[in-house]
């Protein structure tokens, strides 16, 4: 009898979430897509059914679990075991870097996950969010977004809620119990400092699960975000990611980690630099667009596209992102004039492998109009029929509300002189001073260096990435060298040699007499290589590095190169410029081969965007414009 009783209340609670389920298209379609496996997630919903809340948040993880899915082979289990090793040999990193991943059989969510790991993962959720004072006024909706997801993309399943929390919440707990949820993540962002992450992009792979992360930290900086995500969310501190697609001033996706802060603002931080704090700042990167990953469907990109219009890029169907760029910059419109009958317009911005696009609009007659694109940067508009994208009209920086058309005048042209391919970003600009001015080297016939020679010292900011240096007392013959950093500052440099002859053609053997930092770090100085470099740990400022020469000469010249990205006019390399002429595409201006002045001379069209290409070697290249006898790349606008 007990038995019976028990079946008609499963049946009158089936139908109760049956009954419901016809009110909520979504969760019916969910549990219809996951197949033989529907049993488990209505396992779910009966578990919660007098508990409304959880029940909801139930609802939500399945109404959006037709979307999400993991990758499996053997493939992704190799390579995952792979990564967490120390060093990896440029053989099998080849290997591995031509098998798509990407292509392997997907396992979809609703197919194969267990009412037990809902059950799990959702209390544990609310356990967090009830408990930690500073949600105390964290709405339902954003408790889904930011706490409760059991996933955060494409990444194996794993039981990581849990381990995380075990490990960080009693951290956190033993160094902080206040109300202050930026406080919080503060502390527990040093916790996972400590822990570090190691930064691996040899290999491109779907995202890493929750729980090897937490074993072996490494990945791009999408896993360090998964990783602080995880950790975060375990110990219920509302996070999300964002990301820009393509930095319109320099080569790169990024994405970042966000707090909401108690005030409904999203904070920006990582667990690395950028400690979170109420203060308004930047981490400095151009992003043109910033989306946010969200787990919940949300309102298109733009709501009056078509989502079954496959000529849209899949990028602007996706009902996963949220347009966040409003949080970075003021909010703006621009109105464009075009010259097309296509129903949908976008604006990229460069790449040297395409324009890449990063918002779209709809056309309303011969104008279109873009809503929150970050100012003084270069954009192009482009139509899409789904498989190309062609330009439409000119070019444009977008500055002080409007757009400055990059229209060449070709009955106008002017004398350019090119040092650079590549904007040079801030991190690199600091090198050419930050250890440089200043420092010294010195020359000696005694290693103790009491009567010392000055050879040279550097008094100004450095404008290239190579110099060959005249030294002082150049009939003088010497047994030793010394290279020694401003005072204060920590040794910092890529390239050191040094010549008996003015055409560097007798170079002198230089032997390491002593040891700033880590000695195989050291060799850099004098591998020949201005790509590695040297850089000393921050206790041994002012440490001074002293080499042997071979044999007692004079020294005649002095070969020098700072910290650098190798993105300056290089000698013998061959150069193609081209200009950006609207729907025509790029037209090229001609062919060069650099020579010793390290500089590269044209003659363009003015008001034209320029893009200098090197044929002889790197990838780093960006479009830039001439003005007032100088290249401004993005970065420089302002």
């Amino acid at each position: 009898m007990r038995n019976l009783s028990l079946a008609i209340l499963f049946v009158l609670v089936f139908f109760i979430i049956i009954s419901c389920s016809f009110g909520d298209r979504r969760l019916e379609q969910a549990l219809s897509f996951a197949g033989d496996n529907r049993t488990e997630l209505e396992k779910v919903l009966i578990y919660y059914r007098g508990d409304p809340e959880k029940l909801e948040a139930a609802r939500f993880l399945i109404r959006n679990m037709p979307h999400w899915y993991s990758y499996k082979g053997w493939q992704l289990d190799s390579v995952c075991h792979l990564i967490t090793q120390d060093s990896l040999s440029r053989g099998l990193i080849r290997e591995w870097s031509n098998v798509s991943f990407y292509s392997l059989p997907k396992v979809y969510d609703a197919q194969v996950i267990t009412a037990d790991y809902l059950i799990e993962n959702i209390d544990l959720a609310f356990d967090v969010w009830k408990e930690k004072s500073w949600n105390r006024n964290l709405k339902f909706d954003d408790f889904c977004e930011l706490i409760l997801p059991y996933r955060i993309d494409n990444e194996p399943l794993s039981s990581w809620r849990k381990l995380y929390h075990d490990y960080y919440a009693l951290l956190l707990d033993s160094v902080y119990q206040g109300e202050d949820v930026v406080e919080a993540c503060r502390v527990l962002c040093k916790e996972l400092h400590k822990k570090g992450f190691h930064y691996f992009t040899d290999i491109t792979i779907p995202h890493i699960d929750g729980t090897l992360l937490f074993r072996h930290p490494a990945g791009y900086c999408r896993d360090a975000c998964d990783f602080t995500l995880y950790a975060m969310r375990a110990c219920g501190i509302p996070v999300a990611t964002e990301f820009f697609r393509y930095a319109p001033d320099y080569q790169h996706f990024h994405s970042w980690n966000t707090l909401r802060d108690t005030t409904g603002r999203f904070i920006v931080f990582d667990s690395e630099e950028l400690e979170p704090t109420r203060e308004p700042r930047s981490d400095g990167r151009r992003k043109g667009k910033a989306y946010r990953y969200c787990f919940g469907v949300q309102e298109t990109l733009n709501p009056a596209i078509d989502l079954t219009d496959t000529r849209i890029p899949s990028f602007f169907r996706n009902r996963y992102l949220k347009d966040v760029t409003v949080n970075y910059f003021v909010k703006n419109k621009l109105t464009v004039p075009v010259k097309t009958k296509e129903r949908y317009l976008y604006v990229g911005v460069f790449s040297p492998n395409g324009w890449v696009l990063i918002d779209m609009a709809e056309r309303d007659g011969h104008l279109v109009t873009f809503c929150n694109l970050e100012p003084n940067i270069i954009y192009q508009l482009f139509q899409c029929d789904g498989w190309q994208q062609c330009p439409v009209g000119y070019p444009f920086i977008y500055r002080k509300g409007k757009a400055e058309i990059l229209k060449p005048d070709m009955n106008d042209w002017e004398k350019v002189i090119l040092t650079r391919k590549m904007s040079i970003k801030p991190t690199i600009s600091v090198w050419l001073y930050r250890a440089i001015i200043g420092a010294r080297i010195e020359a000696s016939n005694d290693l103790t260096f009491k009567h010392a020679d000055l050879l040279y010292e550097f008094k100004d900011t450095l404008t290239t990435n190579y110099y060959r240096l005249n030294p002082l007392n150049v009939h003088k013959k010497y047994t030793y060298i010394r290279y020694s950093p401003p005072v204060g500052k920590r040794m910092e440099l890529a390239e050191l040699a040094v010549y008996e002859d003015t055409l560097c053609n007798m170079k002198i053997p230089l032997h390491r007499m002593n040891d700033v930092s880590y000695a195989p770090y050291m060799e850099g100085i004098t591998d020949g290589n201005i790509l590695t470099f040297f850089l000393a740990d921050p206790e041994d400022a002012s440490s001074s590095v002293i080499y042997k020469l071979d044999k007692k000469t004079s020294i005649s010249k002095i070969v020098f190169a700072p910290r650098n990205d190798d993105n300056f006019v290089w000698p013998g390399d061959s150069y193609e410029l081209f200009y950006q002429n609207g729907v025509n595409g790029w037209e090229s201006l001609g062919i060069q081969t650099a020579g010793n002045d390290r500089k590269l001379y044209y003659s363009v069209p003015k008001n034209a965007l320029l893009w200098l290409r090197d044929r002889t070697k790197g990838r780093e290249e960006q479009v830039f414009v001439y003005r007032n006898g100088k290249q401004y790349f993005t970065i420089d606008i302002h």
